[in-house]
């Protein structure tokens, strides 16, 4: 990972440290957690569990706690230590270590299976600065999504390679019906395209903008509706059209977004 300041960190933390952040699949492909290498450690027992959601004075975690592991924790006075690993895009290697945690409730997961726990766990200190940074990261980004989710940024080459974006040229489904596009301007909270060869739109049409050349990759969907419509100058067969996106989009896209205005030395 990127080396980040003491006094980042410090800023993070104090920004932070009681949001939670839930670790669905997109969170977990952005934040490079590693979930086969999560558990929890009871005395000297290991128990495998899965990372349902994590602050950075606290996480719920879901754990099949048999009667042996649940009479250990009772002999622990409730005191584990999560085991938490990530590795981000840009680490040469995994980072790992441990959370000294107190369980402060636990609840049946699922019927069926009775010795399934969701539990709710406490941390006893400050975590790793590992994590702090990578929360805070993510809870950073969507701080910056809301704060400056109008501000556009224009697509040129140099702009393309600051978010990752392999062409101008995408796709769009207006009302179902795919056309072709070319993409003008992005932010957290919309964007700008170019439609060629068809009647103009009304405002409020569901959109649908595939980024990276139509790939169809989920973290390149994003779901809108046009606000705007717009005459190009000399160009009678081209119309300009504003989405605002109607769903939240990606954590991934806002990564990208977020990237290129802390390259500007604006998003922090």
């Amino acid at each position: 990972m990127p080396s980040v300041t003491t006094q980042h960190l410090a800023h993070l933390y104090e920004s932070f440290a009681g949001d939670e952040v839930t670790f669905n699949s997109p969170v977990i492909l952005a934040s490079g957690l590693l979930p086969a290498d999560i558990h929890l450690k009871i005395a000297d027992v290991h128990v495998p569990c899965v990372l349902y959601a994590c602050s950075m004075k606290s996480a719920k975690v879901i754990a099949e706690l048999t009667d042996a592991s649940a009479s250990q924790l009772a002999r622990t006075d409730n005191l584990v230590s999560l085991r938490l690993a990530f590795r981000p895009k840009d680490a040469p290697a995994a980072v790992t270590f441990f959370v000294s945690c107190r369980v402060e409730s636990r609840a049946e997961y699922n019927p069926q299976k009775p010795h399934m726990q969701f539990l709710t766990l406490e941390f006893t200190q400050r975590p790793a600065d590992a994590l702090i940074e990578i929360l805070g990261s993510l809870l950073e980004i969507n701080s910056n999504a809301v704060r400056r989710r109008d501000e556009r940024i224009v697509i040129t080459p140099e702009s393309m390679k600051k978010i990752g974006l392999e062409s101008k040229e995408s796709c769009v489904a207006i009302e179902g019906a795919p056309r072709r596009c070319i993409v003008r301007d992005l932010s957290f909270g919309g964007a700008k395209i170019l439609v060629t060869g068809m009647a103009e739109p009304k405002p409020e049409k569901k959109v649908l903008l595939k980024l990276n050349r139509c790939e169809m990759k989920d973290d390149t969907i994003l779901d809108g509706s046009i606000v705007r419509v717009e005459g190009v100058q000399g160009r009678d067969d081209v119309v300009a059209l504003s989405i605002q996106f109607t769903t939240e989009p990606p954590i991934s896209y806002k990564q990208k977004i977020n990237g290129y205005f802390s390259a500007q030395g604006g998003a922090g």
